[in-house]
């Protein structure tokens, strides 16, 4: 007989939290047995989905002698006010990226989550895709001398595709746009490849003008140096106009300039000097059901020296001194 799944509870059903029940039905080691959401129409979606899992209002329905651990996918804002009950029911948590808005919120909510005893893990997808898993192990392999890297991910919004919901564009809720939302992936994706790097320089952009302090960025350029190279991000909610439609692309991709040639990737495959040379499946569904898996390891085993948490703060920092640098002009 193989081991007993473990319990978990999903709090926040919305686009991201069903990511993690589809995810779920790839995973060996947990079972979504609980699902929180203040929304009647959510829950009544989920109920419909016909998964098996209870479906709650709010977390004081929970029964935390059921569960093993929490994964929490809710809304940037909502984690400063539901922290304390969160932490009460005195679980695991594996929570959705951002780690806080801000700096000092993430450390306020890492050092909270320590007093109470409860483990923290980070949900960052790319960094357990396997083509960007690929190609750090080839670089690191072969021996190759990482010179410069361009990275961009363009979301394809549009004004009517519903890329914004209402508290994406609230500043003082999201925390920001283009850069703390699609941003922190391509921070800690470089982090994770590369190392840690200095910000140089941050541009961030709403309708062709510069942020005011209250707005939401659309796209941000940020140009940093690392101990080898110079590293330069291209974030946006929208992307370059399809020549047919006129509708944006979305994409995302690395460019390395390197002692052999250059490396590209993204989540479809590896190419070198523009001949592909790996190819894997651009879907999330195996990444985010590793990192489940991983949150199950950790929790059997009480280990929980992951580098992964660690490294969001280096990421929050660069994200942080971006926002400033852009606020100066």
């Amino acid at each position: 007989m193989g081991k007993k799944k473990l319990r978990l509870a999903l709090i926040g059903l919305g686009k991201q939290g069903l990511e993690h029940l589809n995810a779920a039905d790839l995973c060996e080691d947990i079972v979504f047995v609980a699902g929180v959401d203040p929304s009647p129409e959510t829950r009544q979606r989920v109920l419909e989905s016909g998964n098996g899992m209870q479906v709650l209002e709010s977390l004081e329905s929970l029964d935390p002698a059921m569960l093993d651990g929490l994964v929490l996918a809710l809304p940037h804002h909502r984690y400063t006010e539901a922290w304390d009950a969160l932490l009460a029911l005195g679980l695991p948590i594996l929570k959705e990226k951002p780690l806080g808005r801000s700096f000092d919120e993430a450390l306020s909510l890492l050092d909270r989550a320590r007093a109470a005893g409860c483990p923290v893990q980070t949900a960052i997808q790319r960094r357990h895709h396997p083509s960007y898993r690929l190609l750090k192990q080839t670089l690191e392999t072969e021996r190759i001398e990482v010179r410069e890297v361009h990275a961009h991910m363009h979301l394809g919004f549009t004004a009517t595709t519903g890329g914004v919901e209402s508290w994406r564009d609230k500043r003082h809720q999201a925390g920001g746009g283009a850069l703390l939302d699609a941003g922190y992936h391509l921070v800690d994706l470089l982090h994770f490849m590369f190392g840690p790097f200095d910000l140089v320089s941050a541009s961030l952009w709403r309708n062709g003008q510069p942020i005011g302090d209250n707005e939401i960025d659309e796209r941000a350029w940020l140009t940093g140096r690392a101990e080898k190279g110079w590293i330069m991000l291209d974030s946006w909610l929208a992307g370059q106009p399809d020549p047919k439609t006129g509708k944006p692309i979305k994409s995302e991709r690395l460019i390395l300039k390197t002692s052999q040639g250059i490396w590209e990737a993204n989540r479809e495959g590896i190419w070198h000097d523009e001949l592909r040379v790996a190819t894997t499946d651009r879907e999330w569904h195996q990444a985010m059901a590793g990192q489940l898996d991983g949150f199950a390891a950790h929790i059997r085993s009480g280990r929980w020296h992951d580098e992964l948490i660690w490294d969001q703060l280096p990421a929050m920092r660069v994200i942080d001194e971006a926002y400033r640098l852009a606020a100066r002009y």
